[in-house]
């Protein structure tokens, strides 16, 4: 087995990645939620999605549910065994991503280059943190 110390820096990086992952499905769930239901907001963050336009909020909680649930199934005990650190990072990730999505929400800016440094500072704060609890729980 790996020292604790590299399976900390996967975990952080792959959670990191997979964060990003969210942001951007999310973002393309809610154009497209847009595109068909048109008094929705563009919002990234389902929490805030489900308090300004409720459509739009559902169908991302759903869809970061099925993200969530797709990686918890194994069929075999060897498989198991190897993919128990990504279930847990996908897990830990999926979760956090609810609390951290909401940090661009927190700081209200006319300047596009300050609301886009948030969202790639809570995608890293949400891999870091996902990734250490995966690492040790």
């Amino acid at each position: 087995m790996a020292p604790p110390s590299r399976i900390l820096a996967w975990n952080v990086a792959s959670a990191i990645g997979y964060s990003f992952i969210l942001t951007f499905v999310m973002a393309v769930i809610s154009l497209i939620v847009k595109a068909f239901y048109p008094p929705t907001v563009f919002e990234i963050a389902p929490i805030m999605s489900l308090l300004k336009s409720p459509a739009s909020g559902v169908v991302q909680l759903i869809v970061l549910a099925l993200l969530v649930s797709f990686s918890l199934p194994v069929g075999s005990k060897v498989a198991e065994g190897n993919l128990k650190q990504v279930r847990k990072v996908a897990v830990y990730a999926g979760v956090s991503y609810l609390a951290f999505s909401l940090l661009p929400s927190a700081f209200t800016t006319p300047y596009l280059q300050t609301t886009v440094g948030l969202i790639i500072a809570y995608n890293v704060l949400n891999g870091a943190f996902s990734g250490t609890l995966a690492t040790y729980f």
